[in-house]
């Protein structure tokens, strides 16, 4: 009895990432011996291998039961979820359904299972009742979890403001109860919400405080998402950020995608294609993993027409919409030139249906013969690129007169009042394509015909310079405007705007030292009771 309830306060602390006394514990329990004390030593591991890269391998459940062993399963469902693998999912759920015990960590691990393959109708209501059920058992994992559970449906379902209000609510609980996996699980999610509402420069700096203290078995979904969130490190860099990860899917689609991103870089064509078919086979069992592996496959590859692009990246791709899809904000790649913050390149080639490329796989274009690029101006509106890229964007059947100015100015053209304007951008657009394309000026009607692959820039799909400073806050943890403005080679003047604009909207914080002023960013989460 003694050695029970040292192991059941060992392994409170263990799931708070206490871990002073967890190594006499496991040896005392197995010099016990006995069936309940393997039963307590495989519960500790499990927790242990989820806040601790040193804790081992988990021992056999056979032959074992009582509640130690739904804890160990239940850890270990945890584990099988973070590393993508479904099928150990579903096999845990099988172990645990052969034990027995009480229904709510079958429901839990059922409703991830139902997540991961996509069927999300009915999760909300189960996450509801799970939230119930932990609260009359005074679990505050499960409470947790129910909030998370909702989240990750919601997520799946593209709603980004109710995954966004229950991802954060499932931090604060975490925080608050002091239990590191369900925060690991939380802080991922809310950063991976972040990034698919376009904030990417959150999700970085949530990231970025995580990865030095989680454990090997979250380092493969951390990386992941830190990569998406545009973490251009692990693609400059020869240092490989996965050697320490757990072998799980997330770790091998991690290295994958990094393996894909210089592939595309590097204009390898051959490499670009193997990574992007290895990652497929290790994002599959997470539908909502694997949707954005389809979107970033379909971004990045010059061979695809528009027509045969995923429903959520064609408008994207065809200049329908502005705002990069799919959380793909964060790829940007490295900058053409000095004043080129844009994500996206518009790809023109006679004969073949224009398109809009993420600007990071540009090289895959050599394949085809030498592309003819065009760096961004310097000038901030960028009115000739914008008619440029939307010209080109409109292919054969080109754009009225009027649609052309409205593209490029953002306001209604009127003949008697704009004429002149739009004639006087034609002239900039014929001098800045001179060589590489005509411009078509026919009965009020333009056309752009390019003379070989012709590759623009788009100033509509560009990182504003509130984006560019919160990226360069959060990865420096704190700048001066002065840094700052360096960094983004932009006017103090400037910087000290966009500053001003992120403070008042809440995305940064002043903090003084002295006469020393830095801005730093971070997420508004907190704290927040369970409430059970």
């Amino acid at each position: 009895m003694k050695l029970r309830s040292l192991a059941e306060r060992t392994h409170a602390d263990v799931c708070a990432g206490i871990l002073h006394n967890a190594d006499d514990v496991l040896a005392k329990l197995r010099d016990e011996g006995s069936g309940e004390a393997r039963a307590w030593e495989a519960a500790l591991i499990a927790a242990r291998r989820l806040v601790d890269s040193d804790a081992g391998e988990v021992p056999s459940l056979e032959g074992l039961e009582g509640p130690p062993v739904l804890m160990a399963i239940a850890h270990q469902e945890r584990e099988a979820l973070i590393g993508w693998d479904r099928d150990a999912l579903e096999a845990l759920g099988e172990a645990r359904a052969a034990i027995g015990g009480t229904d709510r960590g079958a429901r839990r691990a059922a409703a991830w299972v139902k997540i991961m393959k996509g069927e999300t109708d009915g999760i909300g209501e189960e996450g509801k009742a799970l939230h119930a059920a932990g609260s009359q058992a005074q679990d505050a994992s499960m409470v947790i979890d129910a909030q998370l559970v909702r989240a990750m449906a919601a997520l799946t379902e593209d709603d980004l403001e109710e995954a966004t209000s229950l991802a954060r609510r499932a931090s604060r609980m975490a925080r608050t109860e002091g239990l590191r996996g369900e925060r690991f699980l939380a802080s991922i999610l809310l950063a991976r919400v972040r990034r698919r509402a376009g904030r990417p420069h959150l999700a970085t700096r949530i990231l970025s405080a995580l990865t030095p203290i989680a454990p090997a078995a979250w380092q493969g979904w951390l990386v992941w998402e830190r990569v998406l969130a545009g973490s251009r490190t692990f693609l400059e860099s020869d240092t490989d950020p996965l050697q320490t990860a757990t072998d799980t899917r997330a770790a091998r689609a991690a290295a994958a995608l990094i393996r894909w991103l210089r592939q595309a870089r590097a204009g390898d064509v051959a490499g670009f294609d193997e990574a992007r078919d290895e990652a497929a086979t290790y994002t599959e069992p997470y539908l909502d993993i694997d949707r954005e592996r389809l979107a970033l496959a379909a971004a990045l590859d010059p061979r695809i027409d528009a027509k045969d692009l995923p429903d959520r990246l064609r408008p994207w791709a065809v200049g329908e919409e502005e705002e990069t899809p799919a959380g793909l904000h964060g790829i940007v790649g490295p900058p053409d030139g000095p004043a080129d913050s844009t994500i996206a390149s518009v790809v023109a080639r006679p004969g073949r249906p224009p398109r809009r490329l993420l600007r990071v796989s540009v090289p895959l274009l050599q394949a085809e013969g030498e592309p003819m690029r065009l760096e961004r101006t310097r000038l901030r509106r960028g009115r000739v690129d914008t008619a440029v890229a939307a010209l080109a964007l409109a292919g054969a059947d080109g754009l009225p007169d009027s649609g052309l100015f409205e593209k490029a100015y953002e306001f209604e053209f009127v003949s008697s009042l704009h004429a002149g304007i739009l004639d006087v951008l034609v002239h900039r657009m014929r001098a800045r394509l001179e060589g590489a394309a005509t411009v078509h000026r026919n009965s009020g009607r333009l056309s752009l015909e390019p003379h070989g692959i012709l590759v623009l820039p788009d100033p509509r799909c560009v990182e504003h310079v509130e984006d560019r400073l919160l990226r360069v806050i959060a990865r420096h943890g704190g700048v001066t405007t002065r840094q700052a403005a360096q960094e983004l080679d932009v006017s103090v003047r400037t910087a000290q705007l966009a500053l001003r604009r992120l403070l008042e909207s809440g995305d940064c914080v002043l903090n003084r030292d002295g006469r020393r002023v830095e801005y730093l960013v971070e997420d508004t989460t907190f704290t927040e009771p369970t409430r059970y």
